[in-house]
């Protein structure tokens, strides 16, 4: 399989897009800015690395009510600039040493971290942020922004937890349920597992919807509630077996196949480990595997031991 990622779910078939991710100085960005590199370099994309911060303002009084002003000098402002391009620059040399064949590209802008990331990411072929930042007023504040960027990238956003373990060796864990959303996601995981060299697990979860109803009189028993569950495992075994085999080809890429019974939620935060990435659609809904995959994802992304990259069908 080539190193590029599926088309149907990237913004465009250029290849060359780089990776892009945030950082503000704090552990949790940074580990952020490790995942990225891993992610880049396997895919032999560039690495963009962007720091952003904001500038305190004033409301100004008497004459000039209502405006905003600077609540800073020139010399103060150049001040924070220099720290933050500094900080910046001594983690950029430092992907650099440790990944020499990786291009890395920083980037500094001053305003809002969410507009300054969207903004940013026009043209990437993947964003990165880390689900906590430092709270001062000149951060990135990640947590704060996660939940924004992930609502209005066009392109897979990961989100890395600061539990999170690159130095072991993991698999790709894809969420799926039948849809054609969550199909365009499982397609793009196997994309990334095979770029980075890991195995993928096709994951479904079910769950039996119903309380089991206490005979009285005058009422009808139904359906064996047993038999129920036997049907809707089948069901649940039979979807999953069939995106696996829709996954499979000369790739070379592992693929295991799992329905598993419980919340999408709790499902794929049980799979994955701290060192493995799990891939779920932004919005993906299916009755039948019970799965609202939308809804899941940005809580999944607090929860997961490990990153959880939310993919934007198109």
């Amino acid at each position: 399989m080539s190193n590029s990622w599926n088309s149907r779910i990237d913004a465009s078939n250029d290849d060359s897009r780089p990776v892009l991710v945030g950082y503000d100085g704090s552990t949790n960005s940074e580990m952020a800015v490790w995942w990225a590199a891993d992610v880049a370099g396997s895919s032999k994309r560039v690495l963009r690395i962007l720091t952003s911060y904001a500038l305190p303002t004033m409301v100004a009084l008497g004459v000039s009510a209502g405006y905003v002003v600077p609540a800073l000098s020139s010399e103060e402002v150049h001040e924070i600039d220099l720290r933050h391009r500094t900080m910046l620059n001594e983690l950029a040399d430092r992907v650099r040493k440790q990944f020499p064949d990786l291009p890395v590209e920083t980037f500094l802008e001053q305003g809002a971290p969410a507009t300054a990331i969207l903004k940013a990411g026009d043209d990437v072929a993947m964003m990165v942020l880390g689900t906590r930042g430092v709270g001062s007023a000149q951060g990135l504040l990640m947590g704060s922004v996660s939940y924004a960027v992930v609502h209005r990238a066009k392109c897979p956003v990961m989100l890395v937890p600061e539990s999170s373990n690159r130095a072991v060796p993991g698999k790709v864990v894809v969420g799926v349920d039948g849809s054609s959303r969550s199909t365009q996601a499982a397609q793009w995981a196997l994309s990334l597992a095979s770029c980075m060299h890991r195995p993928l697990e096709v994951v479904t979860a079910w769950h039996y919807p119903y309380q089991a109803m206490v005979p009285e009189a005058g009422m009808m028993m139904g359906p064996n509630i047993e038999e129920l569950r036997m049907a809707l495992l089948r069901d649940a075994k039979q979807l999953v077996e069939r995106e696996k085999h829709r996954l499979e080809g000369p790739h070379g890429t592992s693929i295991e196949a799992n329905a598993v019974e419980g919340s999408a939620t709790d499902v794929l935060a049980e799979e994955a480990g701290p060192q493995d990435v799990v891939v779920v659609s932004s919005k993906s809904h299916s009755l039948l595997a019970s799965v609202l995959l939308g809804s899941i994802a940005v809580s999944l992304a607090h929860r997961s031991r490990g990153p959880v990259v939310i993919v934007h069908p198109v």
